[in-house]
């Protein structure tokens, strides 16, 4: 299985890393209760938690996801060669089968079925950003569209 879940924790150690030359001790201690109160005791923060800890503190979320996600080994959304059939290649990168998908994208199949479905309603930051990354996206602007009340973002433009 796939994981690359990011620990509340680690988290949350980084946001007040960036934070913290801008703090006295007294707004650190209250700053990192107030972040501790959106993250919850989850283990693994949820992607909507990232992103409002983000908004709330005025960090940079495309700078934040490329520093802790940057890592990952993500495919886009237009991996296939050119051929001599141009409506094959305009297409096809739209009708890529889940597995292939899943694996562009550093998810498990089986969870990515799951969120498709809406058996699973919670995304990770690491899948958004990997999902934003896989379609030519800013992460900034898909975890705008999905939790901030952004327009949803055009693909291939």
């Amino acid at each position: 299985m796939i994981d690359n879940k990011l620990k509340s924790k680690y988290f949350l150690e980084c946001v007040l890393a960036i934070r913290s030359k801008e703090l006295t001790e007294s707004s650190k201690q209250e700053i990192e209760s107030q972040i501790k109160d959106l993250l919850g005791t989850r283990k693994f923060i949820l992607a909507e938690s990232f992103y409002n800890v983000l908004i709330s503190l005025n960090i940079d979320i495309d700078d934040f996801c490329d520093n802790i996600f940057g890592k990952l080994k993500i495919t886009t959304l237009y991996p296939l060669p050119e051929s001599d059939n141009k409506l094959n290649d305009f297409i096809s990168p739209f009708v890529q089968d889940t597995k292939e998908i899943a694996s562009a994208i550093v998810v498990d199949n089986s969870r990515l079925s799951r969120l498709l479905s809406g058996e699973f309603k919670h995304l990770y930051p690491n899948e958004v950003y990997s999902i934003a990354i896989f379609f030519g996206l800013r992460p900034q602007q898909l975890f705008q569209y999905l939790y901030g009340g952004g327009m949803r973002p055009i693909v291939g433009l």
